[in-house]
C-alpha cells in the first residue's frame, strides 16, 4: 500500500473538491467528513470509503469518471495501465463464428495468440448470445485488412468450444 503523507492526503482532497462539478456544497461537506485524521492515514478504511464515494459522484455525474482510476491507483498503490501498454493485447486477430444455420458472425479481437483471441472472445456478451455454434475460425489481422480466401490460423470445432449457449 502506498504511504501517503499528511500533506499528500490534503492535496488529494483539495484536488477532488476542485473537480466536483458545480461545487455542490453537500458533496463537498460529505467529502470533508471522509478526510482521515493523522492516526487514520496509514489505514485502509478511509481509502475504501473515499473510493466508494467517488464512484457515487461519478454515477451521479458530479465528477469526471476518468479522474477516479488514477486516484484509486494512488490510494491503493496500483499502477494505471494504459491501453497502449498491454503487450498481451498487442496482436490483432479477427474471428468468424459459423452457426448451424450457416450464419457467420465476425469480430476483431486483440490478443497474444489465436487461442488467447478465442478466449478473449468468450468473455464478450455477444459471443454468449450466439446459439448453435459449429465452427470458430481465428485469422491474423483485423477484419478490414483480411484478404479474401486467406486460411485461418486456428479453427475450433464443436467439441473444442468453451462457454457456448
Amino acid at each position: 500500500m502506498t504511504h501517503l503523507s499528511e500533506d499528500r492526503v490534503k492535496d488529494l482532497f483539495r484536488d477532488i473538491e476542485g473537480r466536483i462539478k458545480r461545487g455542490n456544497p453537500n458533496s463537498i461537506r460529505y467529502l470533508k467528513n471522509l478526510h482521515p485524521s493523522k492516526d487514520e492515514i496509514e489505514g485502509l478504511e478511509w481509502r475504501y470509503r473515499l473510493s466508494g464515494y467517488l464512484e457515487g459522484l461519478a454515477v451521479s455525474d458530479q465528477i469526471d469518471n476518468g479522474f477516479i482510476e488514477p486516484l484509486v491507483a494512488t490510494l491503493f498503490s496500483r499502477t494505471v495501465v494504459s491501453d497502449g501498454d498491454r503487450p498481451g493485447r498487442a496482436r490483432p486477430f479477427s474471428i468468424d463464428i459459423v452457426t448451424e444455420q450457416r450464419k457467420t458472425f465476425s469480430f476483431d479481437v486483440p490478443a497474444m495468440n489465436p487461442l488467447d483471441a478465442y478466449v478473449q472472445l468468450t468473455k464478450r456478451t455477444a459471443y454468449k448470445s450466439i446459439h448453435g455454434i459449429e465452427v470458430i475460425k481465428v485469422f491474423e489481422g483485423l477484419l478490414p485488412d483480411r484478404a479474401s480466401g486467406v486460411q485461418p490460423l486456428r479453427t475450433f470445432h464443436t467439441g473444442e468450444l468453451i462457454f457456448t449457449a
